[in-house]
């Protein structure tokens, strides 16, 4: 009988040890590698353009980050979360600013997949394309 009572342990404790090592590697085959999501931000015209990234959050916006364009040149920001965006702009052009609400945007960054998108700006010579106009002191702020 402790021979059977023995042998009965050994499976039950084999069969354990097989299913814990199964389990680890169940998990591991389903974890995916992390992917951010990324927008190009593009500047079409001949001004300079500084963009202000907020990330828009239930208790109010927080900075995210601030992206300098040339005249016609390009640049790709990568994001780590879903989330929403808010896009606040700064075009000069001979020493001159003008100020913009950008609008917002939706960038996704989860199991269902991940933003690859761009964005293109451009202000003509009469001062018109970039959205309503804001003031200096609103484009520094994180409302």
């Amino acid at each position: 009988m402790k021979k059977i009572e023995c042998f009965l342990f050994a499976l039950i404790l084999s069969i354990v040890s097989i299913n814990a090592q199964n389990w680890g590697g169940y998990s591991n085959s389903y974890r995916q590698e992390q992917q951010s999501a990324s927008i190009t931000f593009s500047n079409s015209s001949d001004y300079t353009m500084t963009l202000r990234l907020l990330k828009i959050g239930i208790r109010g916006n927080t900075y995210y980050s601030t992206v300098y364009l040339g005249s016609h040149s390009s640049k790709t920001v990568s994001f780590e979360s879903t989330s929403s965006y808010k896009v606040k702009i700064k075009a000069v052009r001979n020493g001159i600013a003008s100020y913009h609400d950008g609008g917002t945007f939706d960038v996704i960054c989860d199991y269902r997949g991940y933003t690859q998108g761009s964005m293109s700006f451009s202000m003509s010579t009469y001062g018109n394309g970039l959205g309503p106009s804001i003031s200096a002191a609103e484009f520094e702020n994180n409302n």
